[in-house]
């Protein structure tokens, strides 16, 4: 959903990082199933690389997770509103321990089983792409709407901005 925010604005950040987001996990799912019709790890493989710059950044993007828990959900909240912001929260705390999980598959990968890297990997993939993927769509298309909806001071958005340069950005975060 396109909500028509200036650049700086606290959600059109947060939106412009769900299409990285939504970027990194297509990438995601396509090393991943590169991967699963591999035979045998091969010890310098491009794919284990660029899976692992993948996992890193979807482990770098915890400042917008942060952003969102700590200054966006409580202001929400401020104004009675709490549902969704709990399902959110519960959300972001199945994601996080996935991507850490195929972070350290990737740093683990010469060590263990192929068959058994791959197996775990594509369990993390499928969940975390399924469920991430929805995740974003819920908080692009009902919570943000909502938010704006229920915070309509512009000084409060100010201050919501302050609040989020202060706990910082992602890596992948676009010039704001």
């Amino acid at each position: 959903m396109e909500l028509n925010l200036k650049p700086g604005h606290v959600l059109h950040t947060l939106m412009e990082e769900h299409k990285m987001i939504l970027s990194f996990l297509d990438e995601l799912e396509k090393v991943n199933q590169r991967l699963q019709q591999t035979g045998q790890y091969a010890g310098n493989d491009e794919d284990i690389k660029k899976l692992a710059n993948i996992a890193e950044h979807l482990v770098g993007a915890e400042p917008h997770h942060q952003r969102e828990e700590q200054v966006l959900f409580p202001e929400i909240e401020k104004r009675g509103v709490f549902g969704p912001t709990q399902v959110m929260r519960q959300e972001h705390e199945e994601f996080r321990p996935k991507k850490k999980e195929i972070l350290a598959l990737c740093q683990t990968v010469s060590k263990t089983d192929f068959n058994s890297f791959k197996k775990k990997l594509k369990e993390a993939t499928d969940f975390l792409t399924a469920l991430l993927r929805e995740h974003i769509s819920k908080e692009n298309d009902i919570l943000y709407p909502m938010a704006l909806e229920v915070i309509q001071e512009e000084a409060v958005w100010q201050s919501m901005k302050k609040a989020c340069d202060k706990i910082g950005y992602c890596c992948f975060t676009p010039k704001i």
